[in-house]
């Protein structure tokens, strides 16, 4: 008889082949000895099970990605942070030297330049857009999002969003993270560190797996939909009835069926509205209703819409909850989710590329940063800091110059002598 081997651990296997061989000592066969990239703390807590089972499966669980296909309010407040980072354009920025010897600004590298190329027409089938509404919502389920960096055969770079609840983090001792691991249903796919661009939500239990926002707020979410689903089941199989009649005799069914039909003739139709009732043979009449306290999954509902109102940072008005809505209150909503929730987000996206991205491709002297000029709920906020600029201006706090170089334009001959705003003469006034 013979014995069957244990099948091998395909992330295993490949976590062998996805770097050379360590030796014992921790060098590298050929190359330069490793550098400890790893904390000591974090090299404490090293387990080599992680090294070639992979980490973050247990904080990416698939069942996460179901709750957007079947949670409205899950749905709707997802969709609204995706569609938020998908309309600010992303500009690739370079450093240049303005007229003043202090004076330096950013301005953009146009549309030509290969990053900017990149970012914009990340692969033949996916758009600036689809690529930013893809990584929020790898976020917003899983707490992880993960760029491939793949080169066509032109040689060309391509960004290639990867599903989360499929990727594993092989760590290391020496290297920190070894690299990662794509589980398809064709069979695990390596890829290097150097080829993945990482953004996760810090995760404090793990610090190789990012943290889903859905992980707590989950509880309300189940509780909503099982209201809903009682709510459907009461309606779809009328599971209780209006009216209870008892009587001490056994009835048949074809009793039963004549009752219920000489009952509808008599008193079903609005013609035959309290029209009083006699029975000989029912010994009592009860009436069924529901009390105040069944009838709380209605707050329920509302309960977990705010629960998911508060874990994404949407304010309750853009969920089309308009119960104490006014204008006022939308707008002040509305700059609220962008100053608070998606501003931050994009800070976040601006602060990986910066240093993940733009190193890895070559250009470690460029940045990327978002451009909210087109977003009309921040308009307000540019007015505001016109108003404000001019006022510092007219009273020689700061120079022409100063205020371009915080917009990241480049400066002008004239600008670093205070220059007072002339103040327009009144009509019919003589001029001094």
């Amino acid at each position: 008889m013979k014995t069957q081997r244990p099948r091998p651990n395909p992330i295993s296997t490949l976590a062998r082949r996805l770097l050379p061989a360590v030796r014992p000592d921790g060098e590298v066969a050929g190359q330069p000895p490793i550098v400890q990239r790893a904390n000591r703390a974090t090299a404490s807590d090293y387990d080599r099970v992680h090294e070639t089972a992979g980490v973050g499966g247990d904080w990416a669980k698939s069942v996460y990605g179901e709750y957007y296909a079947t949670s409205v309010s899950v749905y709707s407040a997802i969709k609204l942070r995706a569609d938020a980072m998908a309309r600010a354009p992303l500009n690739i920025l370079r450093q240049v030297s303005g007229e003043s010897p202090a004076g330096t600004s950013r301005v953009p590298v146009g549309p030509g330049h290969p990053v900017q190329q990149l970012l914009d027409r990340v692969n033949p089938w996916y758009t600036r857009g689809d690529l930013w509404r893809a990584t929020e919502i790898n976020l917003c389920l899983w707490g992880s999002s993960f760029w491939a960096l793949e080169q066509n055969q032109s040689g060309h770079w391509e960004i290639w969003p990867l599903r989360s609840d499929r990727v594993r983090i092989l760590p290391e001792k020496q290297r920190h993270i070894k690299g990662f691991v794509y589980m398809g249903n064709g069979g695990p796919v390596a890829y290097t560190p150097e080829e993945i661009v990482w953004m996760r939500y810090y995760n404090p239990l793990e610090p190789f797996a990012g943290l889903s926002p859905l992980a707590p707020v989950r509880l309300s979410v189940d509780a909503g939909l099982d209201a809903l689903r009682f709510n459907r089941s009461f309606f779809k199989n009328s599971a209780q009835p209006d009216v209870i009649f008892t009587t001490e005799e056994t009835l048949t069914d074809t009793e039963i069926e004549d009752f219920y039909h000489r009952w509808e003739d008599r008193y079903q139709g609005p013609g035959n509205a309290h029209r009083p009732a006699l029975a000989s043979f029912i010994k009592d009449v009860k009436t069924l209703g529901f009390t105040h306290r069944e009838m709380e999954f209605l707050q329920g509902l509302r309960w977990s819409l705010e629960d998911i109102s508060r874990t994404y940072g949407v304010p309750l008005p853009l969920l089309s909850d308009y119960q104490q809505a006014t204008f006022a209150n939308i707008t002040t909503a509305e700059k609220l989710f962008w100053r608070n929730t998606i501003i931050p987000e994009m800070r976040f996206f601006e602060e990986h590329l910066n240093s993940e991205l733009l190193p890895r491709l070559g250009y470690p002297a460029l940045g990327a940063q978002f451009d909210l000029s087109t977003i009309e709920a921040m308009n307000e906020d540019e007015t505001e800091k016109v108003d404000r600029e001019t006022k510092l201006l007219d009273r020689g706090v700061l120079t022409i110059n100063e205020v371009r170089r915080s917009r990241n334009l480049p400066n002008v001959p004239w600008g670093d002598v205070w220059q007072p705003t002339e103040k327009p003469e009144k009509s019919g006034e003589p001029s001094a």
